[in-house]
């Protein structure tokens, strides 16, 4: 299960955004009007953004998100009130859909077999929704007239509503027990907001503020993904070294540094397999993440690890550290056969060290750090070596 205090960061932030535009609706007429009059060209413009950065950085997931959102925009900005009103019927219940069917899909090139099925499917839709709107089915419109609940949540149907609190629940599972949390997160406030500004349609400004909060949300999104790719490991999710090396930029004048290592990985993973190694990866991350000590932990490489201490000196750090190999070493790791489980033990050796005036830079501290590893390793592993 995902940490409450990850989780509210990550659905804080575009939470706020929506929050944001639609207070902006709600006070429109303390706002200058002209900022409303300009909020269609905000959206297509945005829009256009995210799809350039998209199709940049081949995250095309963004793309599939917009794309749909522009064209009902456009429906209901040119269709005639009656088409309209048919379009807003059925894209309450098609675009949640959508978006829980591209959140849960996995990122591939767009010119791939599953990037060209997902525009088929995309296509789908658009030429579904076209059909229902020139060729009106009586199944669909009884559908349409099925009452759910006693409440009424005029202009939305019943069967909108249930179609997105079962989604809304999907989603909110996947925000506390999956680990793309990022996505997660976002994707179930961008339902909330779309949901939510169907239902204040007759509100002035509420659906094209709705429209452009779901563009910003998703423009965070992008950037806080091309951030997290940049600077976090994929395999562990802790942050990789070009994170390291920009926060070793802004160290102190003291701090310690330990170079941690798995001992004997590759024979592990020549026993085990890469898959299983990379399970072990990941327990050995997830146990390093929760030092203590004011002590952050970044994935250097391979099977190798760095713990920076700001502004610590080496003995406050030794025990942390320690306390960090003996919680690894107790940790039983459970590797399964066709024939049986086996519970193996991990074990960590670790050099640690405190900069001193003779060190030129951050770098030459890490060197002594690893050579304290060295040490270690020399020493019989499963050890901490200060040097």
């Amino acid at each position: 299960m995902n940490s409450l205090k990850l989780i509210s960061i990550n659905i804080a932030i575009p939470l706020f955004i929506y929050a944001t535009f639609m207070l902006a609706a709600l006070y429109n007429e303390k706002l200058p009007s002209f900022l409303f009059s300009i909020s269609s060209y905000f959206f297509y413009m945005l829009s256009i953004i995210i799809i350039w950065i998209s199709w940049h950085f081949n995250r095309n997931k963004f793309i599939f998100i917009i794309t749909p959102l522009i064209l009902i925009y456009i429906g209901f900005k040119t269709f005639s009130p009656d088409m309209a009103t048919k379009l807003f019927h059925y894209s309450s219940i098609i675009y949640p859909i959508h978006l829980l069917i591209f959140l849960v899909l996995k990122e591939r090139g767009l010119f791939s077999i599953w990037g060209i099925l997902k525009v088929v499917f995309v296509l789908l839709e658009i030429a579904l929704v076209l059909l229902l709107l020139y060729y009106p089915n009586e199944i669909v419109q009884n559908l349409f007239n099925l009452k759910i609940f006693n409440a009424s949540f005029y202009p939305l149907k019943d069967i909108s509503i249930a179609v997105s609190l079962v989604i809304i629940f999907i989603m909110s599972a996947l925000v506390l027990f999956n680990r793309y949390l990022i996505y997660n997160g976002t994707f179930l406030i961008i339902l909330i907001a779309y949901i939510s500004g169907f239902y204040f349609l007759k509100t002035p400004y509420f659906i094209d503020m709705t429209f452009l909060a779901i563009d910003m949300i998703v423009l965070i999104l992008l950037i806080r993904e091309s951030y997290r790719l940049a600077f976090y490991d994929e395999l562990t999710s802790m942050p990789g070294r070009r994170a390291l090396v920009e926060d070793m930029a802004k160290l102190g004048r003291k701090y310690s540094l330990a170079m941690i290592d798995i001992d004997h990985f590759k024979k592990f993973n020549d026993t085990y397999g890469h898959d299983t190694g990379d399970e072990v990866l990941k327990m050995v991350a997830s146990k390093l993440s929760n030092v203590s000590g004011g002590g952050k932990a970044y994935r250097y490489g391979g099977e190798e690890f760095t713990i920076l201490f700001p502004s610590k000196d080496i003995n406050e750090c030794f025990g942390h550290v320690d306390i960090l190999r003996q919680n690894i070493e107790t940790s039983g790791f459970v590797v399964r056969n066709k024939k049986k489980a086996k519970t193996i033990y991990i074990n960590i050796s670790a050099g640690l060290v405190q900069n001193s005036s003779k060190d030129k830079d951050p770098f030459g501290v890490m060197k002594r750090a690893d050579n304290a590893l060295y040490k270690a390793k020399d020493a019989g592993r499963n050890k901490v070596i200060k040097a």
